[in-house]
């Protein structure tokens, strides 16, 4: 059944331990282990949570992401390098029971903004089809098997799924049970497998492969004011087992919201029998 983001990433405060938190992520949010965008949230929220200036906002995040997070309980240690006047830099560890290293590492900064004369934005919104204008992709064989993720979110491929040699996409995305907030806006920056999907082309030519997060690194430029988020992605550089591109993520409005840059492993998945 779809799940609230919010409600499955609620954190509780170490009464013991000073900066750090406890949460539970839920298999609701699971691909093959926890979503990278969703575990990125998590220790983003606990960051939020423990510098507690509601006068600054998110500005700029970059994650590196070292472990898989199955679903179950998480820890989150944050630690606030600098609080500032107009901005302050905030580092957070997420771990999971039985492993000493974190399997996650954050890094931010929050902001507030000032300076507003200065402006300008090269990119605009791309004329596509509104989400409501969109036949929902047709169902297909997954060789993946059951994936907990896709049930939590609504998806409307722009770009045509077979249309390989372009390393280009544009699809739009929702959370079902979730409004729109900044944070969420690292789930969708979480996107580069469908660009590098439209490159190498449907399995039959290209092979399955998995897209593993390395790293993401986000500029938050404003909440959405909708709940679709329109993700235009490029695949970069594809070679060596790494792909690398950003994704512009804007509202239905038209605001650009978040621009991501991600680089990832691409490994090759053998269907089990």
């Amino acid at each position: 059944m779809p799940r609230d983001l919010r409600d499955d990433t609620t954190l509780t405060a170490d009464p013991d331990r000073h900066g750090r938190f406890h949460g539970h992520l839920p298999d609701a949010w699971k691909v093959v282990y926890i979503f990278g965008g969703v575990s990125m949230y998590a220790a983003l929220r606990a960051m939020e949570e423990q510098l507690g200036r509601t006068d600054l906002s998110l500005v700029t995040a970059n994650a590196i992401f070292l472990a898989p997070v199955p679903p179950g309980p998480i820890t989150i240690d944050v630690a606030v390098m600098r609080d500032g006047r107009r901005a302050s830099q905030v580092a957070a560890d997420l771990r999971v029971p039985g492993v000493e290293p974190p399997a996650l590492r954050v890094h931010g900064v929050f902001g507030a903004a000032h300076d507003t004369e200065f402006a300008h934005q090269e990119v605009r919104f791309p004329e596509v089809p509104r989400p409501a204008d969109i036949e929902p992709p047709p169902v297909r064989p997954n060789p993946f098997g059951q994936i907990n993720f896709h049930e939590q979110t609504e998806w409307r491929p722009v770009s045509p799924l077979d249309d390989p040699g372009k390393g280009h996409f544009l699809s739009w995305v929702r959370l079902r049970e979730t409004e729109p907030h900044l944070l969420s806006l690292a789930v969708h920056g979480d996107v580069l497998g469908p660009a590098v999907g439209r490159a190498l082309g449907p399995p039959e030519t290209g092979g399955m492969f998995m897209v593993l997060s390395l790293e993401i690194g986000i500029r938050f430029v404003r909440a959405p004011v909708t709940s679709w988020i329109l993700q235009e992605i490029d695949a970069w550089h594809i070679g060596d087992g790494y792909a690398t591109g950003p994704a512009r993520l804007w509202d239905e409005d038209g605001n650009l919201c978040a621009i991501a840059t991600q680089t990832a492993n691409l490994r090759r998945h053998t269907a089990q029998p």
